[in-house]
């Protein structure tokens, strides 16, 4: 089931915050609010990160941002927020009876997609949606960080399969040369690092760069593609295990 709130105050700030709600699965409600909503208004707002609360509290901070974003101007010209944010499956999933995706299932993985834009006068963030992956165990009832896919000091290893990974998709969905390749790869304002960002896809990971990090914004937000073979040793094998292989790639 999915759940919609909307504010529009009287400052003509707006905000809409679309995210899944399950009533069967309380649990699941409680760690979205707590680990997934909460944190990200934690952030804009330069507060501590809130461990403890519900629905009502994240629908509240919500409320907050909008109305101290109008409160920052005057009356004839407040300063606009438009704020938007959806938790939901992976684009290309089968579509709810709400009109968003189905979360994808691995195992006992949970995946979703959170995306979320901010607009705001003076915002010293740089333009742009924000895309976060987000694999929650339904066993243990916790989201996955990346230090529970990554084995302890495998970090340079990825990041080298990233790299590898980049490169053939400046080749490949840029059409890119060589040469091209090498004098981007080069730029110190798009110097290459290693991205957190990932998901359970058939065949491997996917993992996903925020606009801006790794290119200028025409390149929008790349995602790169690791294999399930090249990730052993690198990756947890309880992670490992849960990517469907090549052959259900193949077959579908």
């Amino acid at each position: 089931m999915q759940g919609e709130w909307v504010v529009d105050d009287r400052y003509c700030s707006r905000a809409r915050l679309m995210y899944p709600r399950y009533k069967k699965v309380p649990w699941l409600n409680q760690l979205i609010a707590q680990f997934i909503i909460l944190p990200m208004f934690a952030d804009r707002l330069d507060e501590k990160p809130v461990r403890e609360g519900s629905e009502a509290l994240y629908k509240d901070k919500l409320l907050n941002l909008v109305q101290r974003g109008g409160a920052r101007g005057s009356v004839e010209k407040p300063p606009l927020i438009e704020f938007t944010a959806k938790l939901a499956g992976h684009e290309k999933r089968p579509i709810s009876p709400a009109g968003l995706p189905w979360p994808d299932i691995f195992g006992s993985y949970l995946q979703f997609t959170f995306e979320h834009e901010l607009s705001q006068r003076y915002d010293t963030h740089p333009p742009g949606p924000t895309t976060s992956f987000i694999v929650i165990d339904t066993r243990a009832r916790r989201v996955l960080t990346f230090d529970d896919l990554i084995l302890p000091g495998q970090e340079k290893a990825l990041e080298d399969l990233q790299l590898t990974a980049f490169r053939a998709w400046l080749k490949t969905d840029l059409k890119f040369p060589d040469r091209a390749i090498k004098v981007h790869l080069a730029n110190p304002s798009y110097a290459f690092r290693l991205n957190r960002n990932w998901r359970i896809a058939e065949g491997g990971l996917i993992f996903r760069f925020a606009t801006y990090e790794i290119g200028p914004r025409p390149f929008g937000t790349p995602e790169i593609f690791v294999g399930k073979e090249r990730l052993r040793d690198i990756i947890q094998p309880s992670v490992l295990e849960q990517i469907p292989g090549e052959e259900l790639t193949k077959n579908n």
